[in-house]
């Protein structure tokens, strides 16, 4: 079942984009709320350790004052002393009172509890002492002395300090744990999400890609279905109806040049025999010079009615869909006859053939593997130097029969090598004989063997061309490969 989009690609990558960023703007914000809730546990963790540090000094600086204003009135009976020690009762009160307001821990809050209770008692002393009479000097119970109560104070207030300093570290390190894991879960959801639009968004692209491919390379028989989102589809449908176009502007082009071909078939078979019967003297005796013209016309014609000749080969070739006929070939005994032919062009140039041909027999049929080699050799002959030497090789394995052609010609250029098997394609490169090609003599032998289920393909080599042929050596009776 395949997956179907009914948004546009501008859609699909706003969606994507929306998607793979709603996860890491979670974490940011949840990022950015931990962090304000823990810095204000830290402001007010570091202003209450503050306030009990301060509060504490006051307490330790009230009760010293408040004890040595009661000695002092024990042994003196000034009123003044008494109502000093009163307004330092007070503000004891106060700071005890804003140290009490603070989370404060059970042993500092009994240890503020107990030197209250001693407070209270030393006040009742005081008060005790002001309702007797006489002014006899009186010393202060050690039992109610502040200064021992307040000693444990600064102790109990320093490790509440530490402990919410350590509670505070505690809390930082689990929001660091936490921005960790959402870290850890939450960026490769967010690459997870990434890359799967970006499948779904560029694999349209890249079937349209191939479609347009397939089209450039002269395919027009296989319907162009492309999904995605609707945009890519409606183009898809676009491509289609291109092709189709396409597909007709082709079969009028084969039509017209089958046609021509036809046409042009008769009056260059007149022109032949004519040329033939002047180079003959039927009519009558010729000077040099007219019998320069007449082999002139006569080679002309030949090479013309051989052009033509491709042309109607090509046609028949694309018409196929299968060999004609299948026989049984014997390669090894072929491919010396079609050397032999061209046995004149090539003593006129100097050029040798090397053979390593290895009995070989394939089903085919006969005339088109002729051609095949013909072509291959053909071109070899071609573009090879005066001189130069041309290796042929044939061999067979795992069913499968090679057929090499090696020259020593310029080569082929990279840019043309995927060219070279189109029709009417001619290189840059120049043929070194006299007769020029045609421009059909590859994409006829490629389309051969296309036919028996082979290829043709373009290697590289340091020097010269190097055309290799494969075809398997079994045919089924309907075309197809019977290793299949």
């Amino acid at each position: 079942m395949k997956m179907r989009f009914s948004s546009s690609i501008r859609q699909l990558t706003v969606l994507g984009f929306l998607l793979v960023v709603l996860p890491l703007m979670f974490a940011l914000i949840s990022t950015v709320f931990q962090v304000d809730r823990l810095a204000v546990k830290m402001q007010k963790t570091v202003r209450d350790s503050a306030q009990a540090v301060e509060a504490s000094r006051l307490i330790i600086a009230q009760a010293l004052s408040m004890e040595r204003s009661a000695e002092q009135y024990g042994v003196l009976r000034d009123p003044i002393l008494l109502e000093r020690y009163q307004t330092q009762r007070v503000q004891l009160a106060e700071a005890i009172t804003r140290l009490s307001a603070l989370p404060l821990e059970q042993d500092l809050s009994s240890q503020i509890e107990k030197l209250v209770q001693r407070e209270q008692a030393l006040h009742s002393q005081l008060l005790q002492w002001a309702e007797q009479a006489g002014n006899d000097a009186q010393r202060l119970d050690p039992e109610l002395k502040l200064a021992e109560q307040i000693r444990p104070i600064p102790q109990a207030v320093t490790q509440m300090v530490t402990d919410d300093s350590a509670s505070m570290t505690k809390q930082i390190e689990r929001v660091q744990r936490m921005l960790l894991w959402q870290v850890i879960a939450l960026v490769p959801l967010a690459l997870l999400l990434a890359a799967v639009f970006s499948v779904l968004i560029t694999r349209p692209l890249r079937n349209m890609g191939k479609v347009i491919r397939r089209l450039g390379a002269g395919d027009f028989t296989s319907p162009v279905i492309v999904s995605g989102p609707q945009d890519v589809r409606e183009l898809g449908e676009q491509l289609d109806w291109m092709r189709e176009r396409l597909a007709e502007l082709d079969q009028q082009k084969l039509r017209f040049l089958q046609h021509m071909s036809h046409e042009l078939k008769t009056p260059l078979t007149a022109i032949r025999e004519g040329s033939e019967l002047l180079c003959d003297e039927v009519v009558g005796e010729l000077s040099d010079e007219q019998k320069e013209v007449t082999t002139i016309l006569r080679e002309n014609s030949l090479q013309l009615q051989a052009q033509v000749e491709g042309l109607l080969n090509f046609n028949l070739a694309l018409a196929q869909d299968k060999p004609a006929q299948l026989k049984t070939v014997d390669l090894s005994v072929l491919i010396p006859e079609v050397i032999t032919k061209h046995q004149l062009a090539m003593r006129t140039r100097s050029i040798q053939v090397k053979t390593n041909i290895s009995p070989v027999e394939i089903q085919g049929e006969p005339e088109q593997l002729r051609t095949v080699f013909d072509n291959l050799l053909s071109n070899a002959i071609k573009y090879s130097p005066d001189g130069g030497v041309i290796r042929v090789e044939l061999g067979a394995e795992n069913q499968q029969v090679c057929l090499d052609v090696i020259d020593e010609g310029a080569g082929i250029n990279t840019a043309e090598r995927q060219h070279i098997f189109e029709p009417f394609f001619q290189g840059q490169q120049l043929p070194k004989g006299p007769v020029k090609g045609s421009g059909l003599g590859l994409a006829i032998a490629q389309r051969y063997a296309r036919l028996h289920n082979g290829k043709i393909m373009a290697l590289e080599t340091q020097q010269g061309a190097h055309l290799r042929a494969c075809l398997p050596q079994q045919q089924s009776a309907d075309g197809n490969d019977k290793r299949k």
